[in-house]
């Protein structure tokens, strides 16, 4: 069973936390012009621009260095090799398909007399204490509910990023963007009782990664514990309510 759960863990981080930092701006050739250097420079205040806009000859430097400091994307893996992946793990853990996603899962019961809406505001806040930009909200219950015709549950998901960290991973696995933005979803159950879940970016295998494409430069390890402890704490705040 251990051993089942430690291949889960190094297939979750060969294809999820993988990465190697991106420098922040780009070299500058020799004898570049002044026009060239002020473009690879970077430029907060222009607010947010995308690389296929910029002049040819700009796009050419960029690329050619980002082709050596990114990798593209791995050709997909085969339905057929999935499923015996997949065969081979149930059966020898014996673990059924909810027993799979509880295992990936992070969560925290919220405390009693804390209403959903309190919930929801003490992770906003304590995101933005922790750096993490607010990116998305889906009130999922409102469409499960206009499908259906009846009263739902209620559930939203909430959605967080830290850009600069998600690029650098991106970098190092293209795959990585199924896994971005990071996101809480807030649940009620049958009971009335409130839920918090994330998936679990438990860091504790950093200090086991074997395989050569799971090395990871010291930034990123750093990274990788403050983005765990940053949900974490985002998590612990709706659960108790905490301002």
């Amino acid at each position: 069973m251990k051993r089942v759960i430690g291949f889960i863990f190094a297939l979750i981080v060969s294809v999820s936390l993988c990465a190697q930092a991106q420098q922040d701006s780009f070299s500058v050739p020799e004898g570049a012009s002044d026009e060239v250097r002020d473009a690879l420079q970077p430029h907060p205040e222009l607010g947010d621009r995308l690389l296929s806009d910029q002049p040819d000859e700009i796009q050419e430097i960029m690329r050619a260095q980002l082709v050596e400091q990114s990798n593209r994307p791995l050709p997909p893996v085969p339905a057929a090799t999935k499923k015996q992946l997949f065969d081979q793990l149930t059966a020898v853990s014996g673990l059924g398909m909810r027993d799979l996603f509880n295992f990936m899962t992070s969560k925290k019961k919220v405390a009693e007399g804390i209403t959903f809406d309190e919930v929801i505001e003490a992770m906003l806040i304590k995101a933005n204490e922790v750096n993490f930009k607010n990116v998305g909200h889906n009130l999922f219950w409102k469409d499960a509910s206009a499908v259906t015709g009846v009263p739902a549950l209620r559930v939203e998901i909430l959605q967080f990023c830290d850009a600069v960290v998600g690029r650098r991973m991106l970098d190092f696995s293209p795959e990585f963007s199924i896994f971005i933005p990071c996101r809480i979803t807030v649940m009620e159950d049958a009971t009335g009782d409130i839920w918090l879940m994330t998936m679990d970016w438990d860091v504790s295998w950093l200090a086991n990664a074997w395989h050569p494409d799971s090395e990871l430069s010291d930034q990123l390890k750093a990274d990788a514990v403050r983005i765990r402890d940053s949900m974490e704490a985002i998590m612990q705040a709706g659960a108790n309510a905490e301002w």
